[in-house]
C-alpha cells in the first residue's frame, strides 16, 4: 500500500473499504481510539475481533501479512502463483 492509498483513509477508520475497487483495509491503529477506561478499551477490542471473526466467516481473508499496521482483506485470501500469472 502506497503513501497515496493511505491519505484517503480516515483518522478513526479502523476498517476501511475502498469505494473504487471495493477491498477492506484494517488497521488495527484506531480500534479503541475514544476509550476511557481499560473496560472500555477491551470491550472495544472484543468488538473489532468479532467483526475481523464476521470477515472471515464471510470467505474473507488477508491478501498478505498485515505490514506497518495496514492489512488488505480479499475474498479467498492472498493470490496463488497461478492467479499472478493469470493477470500477467
Amino acid at each position: 500500500m502506497s503513501q497515496e492509498d493511505t491519505q484517503d483513509i480516515d483518522v478513526g477508520e479502523p476498517i476501511y473499504q475502498c469505494p473504487d475497487c471495493g477491498s477492506l483495509t484494517i488497521r488495527g491503529k484506531w480500534s479503541i481510539e475514544g476509550a476511557r477506561t481499560l473496560t472500555d478499551a477491551a470491550l472495544m477490542l472484543r468488538d473489532y475481533a468479532h467483526e475481523l471473526e464476521h470477515m472471515r466467516a464471510s470467505g474473507l481473508e488477508l491478501a498478505s501479512p498485515v505490514e506497518a499496521d495496514y492489512g488488505i482483506v480479499r475474498p479467498g485470501g492472498a493470490l496463488s502463483d497461478d492467479d499472478t500469472e493469470d493477470e500477467e
